[in-house]
């Protein structure tokens, strides 16, 4: 699919939709298995890895549980799409809790084991704002320890993580379009979507600035699937989830999903 598509697709409130690589028949109808069990209050759990660990849509850490018992306790209108890599289905798209109204970006990475498939992380963001939600949390201290990366994936995942931050502060595209993907998307705090190309731009014309903070990194990688999970030190703290594939040897970026942190409930 051309990346045209995928902005239009974007634009209009569907799903953000990126080509797949396999028949993802299955996966889709494994999540309408997961949204039933929920439903219906039948073993949920068996969806979701011993070790899941979600974003919410107010950028705190979720269990399994905490995941169920949002989306039991507010049904969702669903209208994903499926990226599948082997033993690894990225899904992203649109839901509306309770069918109506406020609509939320998804994220779900899905993996396959010998006892079938459950979801490893997602992030949840809103698209646009919530009538009466609590402020974001305020600044956080700029000192953190650096990351220190264990084992040759996650060296490898964290350079191409470094590179892409670094692109930034120093205003440098180029190094952006090497490790991205040719269609990676990044999604703002208000859910909207910025292409690569775009985002390039907006290097291009920035002035060179300070290296983000950032902490709480967390880095897995499924088969040519890699995750970066991190806090980010902006004035209004966030929480990101970085998905990346691996090409030709080198992790590029692929999706970005980002939410604002706020007190929770």
């Amino acid at each position: 699919m051309r990346l045209s598509k995928v902005l239009l697709a974007l634009a209009i409130g569907l799903p953000a939709l990126v080509s797949a690589q396999a028949p993802a028949d299955d996966i889709t109808q494994i999540e309408q298995q997961r949204a039933d069990a929920i439903r219906d209050g039948r073993n949920a759990a068996r969806f979701y890895a011993p070790t899941y660990r979600g974003i919410s849509a107010l950028g705190q850490y979720e269990t399994r549980e905490q995941a169920i018992d949002a989306d039991a306790r507010q049904p969702r209108t669903r209208d994903i799409s499926v990226e599948r890599h082997g033993d690894t289905a990225i899904v992203t798209g649109i839901e509306t809790p309770g069918g109506a109204g406020d609509r939320d970006r998804v994220l779900r990475i899905w993996t396959r084991q010998n006892d079938g498939w459950t979801i490893v992380a997602a992030q949840t963001t809103w698209i646009g704002a919530r009538t009466g939600a609590a402020a974001p949390s305020g600044p956080l201290p700029n000192a953190v320890e650096p990351f220190a990366p264990r084992g040759a994936v996650q060296e490898a995942l964290w350079k191409s993580q470094d590179a892409l931050m670094r692109s930034f502060s120093e205003a440098d595209p180029a190094s952006y379009r090497q490790f991205s993907t040719d269609n990676s998307l990044r999604l703002t705090t208000g859910g909207d979507v910025i292409a690569r190309d775009q985002w390039l731009d907006t290097i291009a014309r920035r002035a060179k600035g300070p290296l983000a903070v950032v902490d709480e990194v967390r880095i897995a990688a499924y088969g040519d699937v890699g995750i970066v999970t991190l806090r980010g030190h902006e004035a209004s703290p966030t929480r990101q989830s970085w998905v990346y594939l691996e090409q030709d040897g080198v992790w590029k970026l692929h999706l970005r999903y980002t939410t604002l942190i706020r007190p929770q409930a």
